[in-house]
């Protein structure tokens, strides 16, 4: 099928003959270039920081300080501050300090996205008799530069 324009009167001027498959071709042609414009709009990069629990703003060395069978779970708490969590034992109680840490970045894209992550811990143990003297105690402290 084929149009054509002719100016009213026979006044004979002719105007571009267009047929269907090339309105079809131009009418693609513009979908595709949105959705080119739109898929280049959604795609993008992402970076992020997640921190939970309690910060670590002690140092391994603060450890040093404490004692087996002397220190008391109050040395503990002024030297280390609240816990993330205290544990109830049948003997005894149990400080836990955690921090997690992740960072990531990755690619979000319409059809394929990717994400690294990295988690480090942070975490200290310390176990206390039913006299609140600690008896043992265990510490992991990365530090960012690690």
């Amino acid at each position: 099928m084929h149009f054509q324009q002719t100016a009213p009167l026979g006044v004979g001027i002719q105007i571009h003959s267009i047929t269907i498959m090339e309105i079809a071709i131009m009418k693609f042609r513009r979908k595709l270039l949105t959705g080119s414009i739109v898929a280049v709009l959604l795609a993008g990069c992402a970076h992020y920081t997640d921190k939970r629990g309690v910060e670590v703003t002690w140092q391994p060395e603060a450890v040093v300080q404490l004692e087996k069978g002397k220190s008391t779970r109050n040395d503990v708490l002024n030297l280390l501050g609240p816990p993330s969590q205290v544990i109830s034992l049948k003997e005894g109680t149990v400080l836990y300090y955690l921090y997690e840490k992740s960072k990531g970045e990755g690619y979000i894209l319409i059809v394929y996205n990717r994400f690294d992550r990295t988690t480090d811990f942070d975490r200290a143990v310390f176990f206390f008799d039913s006299n609140d003297v600690l008896t043992e105690y265990s510490t992991r402290i990365k530090s960012d530069d690690a």
